[in-house]
């Protein structure tokens, strides 16, 4: 990508791949669980029924895949778009920050403990090498503009 050659960041074509393996996180379906529940407080016992179309809205359709384009270099760092389809994977981060373009989600973060970042169009986030995040992407996929030192 050049100075003199606009791109536009929502139709820009990117080819997905599915998450690996490790990145898969386990659903309550994934478990074995049942769609019948049942919590016991104090000697009292409430039963919660989810229709199985209630589940079945929950889960993506399809692998959950992820996609980038790396666009350039600028001043010793990275730039490029990358984008993740509905559903939920896990991460092992670098050093990056990310301004959202289009889809909504959030991050959780297991390592190290800290509240979750809500996505949608327009969040600046900055994330740390070693974070150990879960990535949850609702509907339509996620896409960002990311910026990161360059690896080589």
């Amino acid at each position: 990508m050049s100075a003199m050659e606009p791109i536009s960041t929502h139709d820009f074509p990117l080819s997905h791949e599915p998450i690996e393996d490790w990145q898969k996180v386990s659903t309550a379906s994934d478990s074995g669980a049942d769609s019948n529940s049942s919590v016991e407080s104090d000697g009292l016992t409430a039963s919660a029924e989810v229709s199985e179309d209630a589940v079945a809205a929950e889960q993506p359709v399809g692998p959950v895949t992820t996609g980038v384009a790396e666009l350039g270099t600028i001043g010793g760092a990275d730039f490029g778009l990358w984008e993740m389809s509905a559903g939920a994977m896990r991460d092992i981060e670098g050093d990056e920050v990310f301004l959202v373009i289009s889809g909504n989600g959030r991050i959780e973060f297991d390592e190290p403990r800290r509240d979750p970042i809500e996505l949608v169009p327009g969040s600046l986030v900055r994330l740390v090498d070693g974070m150990k995040t879960r990535w949850y992407i609702d509907g339509a996929p996620l896409r960002k503009l990311y910026v990161a030192p360059s690896e080589g």
